[in-house]
């Protein structure tokens, strides 16, 4: 690999685990990295749908959906830049009657994009804790807060599955308010929640109890994005992977350091101290592992997940998902 290998890199803006990326501080061995930000559903439609980047942060949930289904133009590395906990995210109508999880089964449920990520550990969640599988939902996609849904990918066809579009001229937030539909699975918070007219609720009210408690039992810090290298140039350069991941370790050391020099805080948290000792409590030194073996588990299961939910052809393993040399 020479020294004047340059690669264009497409990801969402974060203030920490690619800054130093970013501003070139970090650089991969051998490589120039030319950096884009975007939002996340500009940047997956592109990835999903064209070559445009070398490198790029992408839905964990619609790369597995490709590859199932035989699209091989990009390989994984395990650098996963967006993870997040999900319960938080579910929300309901207050006349919609669902009281707990298990009163979605026969509901109508939104979705911004069904085969999203949020979605899929929510899926999962609902199905795998509560007993309620995706069949037994009707799904409505949508845009949270602006009209218009653009697919991403095509859906296969399942047998009991039920997917649907809101009508063009709504929104998903708007609906739920309604109670046009029963709840909405989305990664923003609708405005009616906090508007005081007790209209939409949280389906979880206790939500940070609630997914420490699924952390303790499953040990999964919930996975949503992971980064892909277009597979002619790992191809031509198959030893950029390693190096592509060393440099995004090092970028997450350094903010995780900056994080920590608590005589100036780098984010605008005013118990940044106690969030990091509790979070280290829970769940160690190193809450948002990278790497392979690490993550191995939790990668299993999404696997899994994608198949049993109608997404993938088949049923992925996650040695499948990675360049063979960042396995180790």
């Amino acid at each position: 690999m020479g020294s004047d290998l340059r690669l264009t890199f497409a990801a969402l803006d974060y203030l920490d685990r690619t800054r130093a990326l970013v501003d070139g501080s970090v650089r991969p061995e051998g490589v120039e990295l030319e950096c884009f930000r975007f939002g996340p559903y500009e940047l997956f439609q592109r990835v999903a749908q064209t070559e445009d980047f070398d490198v790029a942060e992408m839905s964990a949930s619609t790369f597995m959906h490709l590859l199932a289904n035989g699209d091989r133009r990009y390989v994984g590395i395990p650098v996963f830049l967006s993870r997040l906990f999900r319960h938080g995210y579910m929300f309901v109508h207050a006349g919609a009657g669902i009281r707990e999880p298990g009163d979605l089964a026969g509901k109508r449920v939104g979705v911004p994009d069904y085969e999203m990520t949020a979605a899929l550990w929510q899926r999962a969640i609902v199905q795998h804790d509560y007993g309620v599988a995706p069949e037994q939902i009707e799904w409505l996609q949508g845009g949270e807060f602006r009209p218009g849904f653009v697919q991403r990918v095509q859906l296969p066809a399942r047998p009991g599955l039920r997917i649907g579009v809101i009508p063009e001229d709504r929104t998903l937030h708007d609906m739920v308010a309604t109670g046009e539909i029963d709840a909405v699975f989305c990664p923003h918070v609708p405005a009616a929640l906090g508007e005081g007219s007790g209209r939409v609720l949280r389906l979880f009210p206790d939500y940070v109890e609630v997914e420490r408690d699924y952390y303790r039992r499953t040990g999964f810090f919930p996975i949503m994005h992971l980064t892909l290298v277009r597979r002619a140039v790992y191809e031509e350069h198959p030893e950029v992977a390693v190096a592509l991941v060393r440099a995004f370790e090092e970028a997450k050391r350094l903010g995780r350091q900056r994080l920590g020099e608590l005589g100036s805080t780098a984010v605008m948290l005013p118990w940044l101290a106690r969030d990091l000792d509790e979070l280290s409590e829970l769940m160690g030194a190193d809450h948002w592992p990278y790497g392979f073996r690490e993550n191995y588990a939790v990668l299993d299961a999404m696997c899994g997940y994608s198949f049993e939910q109608g997404l993938s052809a088949r049923r992925l393993t996650p040695e499948e998902l990675f360049a063979p040399e960042t396995h180790g």
